[in-house]
């Protein structure tokens, strides 16, 4: 069905949509829309097209459910069972929530009732609502239905895909998150609507940067997956690990945006593999003498081992001179 005919059939199916209201989409699409609108009469209209067309699907995949809208108190509401944001990302959050305050809340959260606490309920997906809803004093619009766990995380994860906004890290941490759950590994594919190759790249992400360390970094949406891969790769040398510890830790680093924290951070890994030393042990054929040359970025060092022939190093010494003549020779010889 082309777009044209899903936007019609939306338009079309009037009584069916009065049981839920056209949607301010929880994407970050409805936080970040003044801010495109001035892309221009183009884009906005491809804006206008996507948002409609993700407003028709959860309007027909709810009513097709036969599901009815509650009004809940937000108080009553858990958090799902795995968290799939990092805390602090969401930098448009307060114009999601203007949104909701101007044009109240239009698509339904989907909760299921609690497992454990009688008379509460518990998110699959729409936490973004949820506080918008709590914040503004509103009780928070929604569909109540019976879920395992494991379509819980699938329906959360499923509408993280929809959305798109989850950046790369936020997705590995879920799939961590979810392993560490005891899920198998085909729950989690379905749920990061991925493949087997891709989920291994995304728990090992989350497995060598330490959680830590990307709690202060945040979401980073534009360092990427070759980015994040490239970081997980250079942590695994110590002094690496080391300085991008430091450096998570300076003071200015919060004042910066999460992209630019991630940049700073990675760079403080090549940094110090810049600065690791490179160490090179020469013999003599005969054993008498020995030395060790140590390399870095800054320095080269020529020490000798005491225990060897201790009036080698004197003789070295006494033919430095004759030693870089004889090397610039060889460097301006032809050929």
């Amino acid at each position: 069905m082309s777009r044209r005919e899903r936007i019609k059939d939306l338009y079309a199916s009037t009584a069916d949509s009065e049981k839920l209201a056209m949607a301010n989409f929880s994407s970050p699409l409805a936080g970040r829309q003044q801010d495109r609108l001035s892309a221009g009469p183009v884009r906005s209209m491809g804006l206008a097209l996507d948002r409609i067309e993700q407003e028709s699907r959860h309007l027909q995949q709810a009513l097709a459910a036969g599901s009815t809208v509650v009004e809940l108190d937000p108080e009553l509401v858990d958090a799902s069972i795995v968290r799939d944001r990092l805390s602090g990302a969401d930098s448009g959050f307060e114009a999601f929530k203007q949104s909701i305050a101007d044009r109240g809340q239009e698509v339904p959260i989907l909760v299921r009732p609690h497992p454990s606490r009688d008379g509460r309920y518990q998110v699959a997906y729409g936490h973004r609502r949820l506080r918008a809803a709590d914040e503004l004093g509103r009780k928070v619009r929604a569909v109540v239905r019976e879920l395992s766990d494991t379509e819980l995380v699938v329906a959360q994860g499923v509408e993280n895909s929809q959305r798109k906004d989850l950046s790369y890290i936020e997705r590995a941490l879920f799939a961590a998150r979810l392993e560490d759950r005891g899920f198998e590994r085909s729950v989690i594919i379905d749920a990061l609507a991925t493949d087997k190759g891709e989920l291994s790249k995304l728990i090992s992400v989350a497995r060598s940067v330490p959680e830590t360390l990307i709690e202060a970094i945040g979401p980073a949406p534009r360092a990427g997956r070759r980015r994040w891969l490239a970081l997980s790769d250079a942590l695994r040398n110590a002094q690496a690990r080391q300085a991008a510890e430091r450096a998570s830790k300076d003071p200015d680093l919060m004042s910066a945006d999460t992209d630019t924290r991630f940049l700073r951070i990675f760079a403080s890994t090549k940094l110090a593999e810049q600065s690791r030393s490179i160490v090179t042990n020469w013999k003599s054929v005969c054993g008498r003498a020995g030395a060790t040359i140590t390399r870095s970025s800054k320095t080269i060092r020529l020490d000798f081992d005491p225990r060897s022939d201790p009036t080698f190093a004197d003789f070295v010494a006494s033919q430095l001179d004759d030693l870089y003549a004889a090397f610039l020779s060889r460097a301006q010889a032809p050929g």
